[in-house]
């Protein structure tokens, strides 16, 4: 009833599902299983398309529950190599993330390709913690980081003790982690960026 009720209350509806995904009860998990289930089909969306925030977060909430294809492809048909979407993903963690700092009413503020509206290094630290604590969804985790180093290379310098404690961290999943091989990709080149400027 909330995603058809307007944009405000998809927002709503769309983060409730998501932190569903987290609770362990028997009603949670019913009430999440159907609706993940009822919307898995619905992923492949372009980065343009009002349905795009609502299918990551199926796509997420479905990797968290133990379902890791729909996220892998999602990110590469939904995301990688579509500058709109490559945007909205990173302004999207920028919300959540307490990076962009004003209340956001509508999907609006994703549409920003120029990433201008949040602070690199806030997302850049939240992306990090995250990227060590929620291996659920290591792949998206994974991509938003080298998205992130890929649009602003001078990060590392901004927070050095920050960059060397995620280097540590991407080194040691890139020697023991299960990952896609794009995010093993993106990874090795995340680890480059990261170590770089230590040189």
């Amino acid at each position: 009833m909330a995603e058809k009720a307007g944009d405000g209350r998809a927002l709503l509806h769309r983060q409730a599902l998501y932190l569903t995904s987290y609770d362990c009860s028997s009603e949670a998990n019913s009430w999440t299983a159907h609706a993940l289930h009822a919307r898995r089909g619905r992923i492949a969306v372009q980065g343009g398309s009002p349905r795009w925030a609502g299918a990551r977060s199926t796509a997420t909430a479905l990797a968290r529950r133990g379902d890791p294809v729909p996220l892998l492809d999602f990110i590469d048909r939904s995301i990688a190599d579509d500058d709109a979407a490559e945007a909205a993903n990173l302004n999207y963690w920028a919300y959540w993330m307490g990076a962009l700092r004003e209340p956001q009413p509508s999907d609006a503020f994703m549409a920003d390709r120029g990433l201008t509206g949040w602070d690199p290094v806030t997302l850049l630290r939240g992306l990090a913690q995250g990227f060590h604590e929620s291996p659920g969804y290591v792949d998206l985790y994974a991509h938003s980081l080298w998205a992130l180093l890929t649009a602003h290379k001078w990060l590392p310098q901004a927070s050095p003790a920050l960059a060397r404690t995620l280097a540590g961290h991407v080194a040691r999943i890139l020697e023991t982690g299960s990952i896609s091989p794009r995010s093993r990709r993106e990874l090795g080149a995340v680890h480059y960026v990261l170590r770089d400027h230590e040189r």
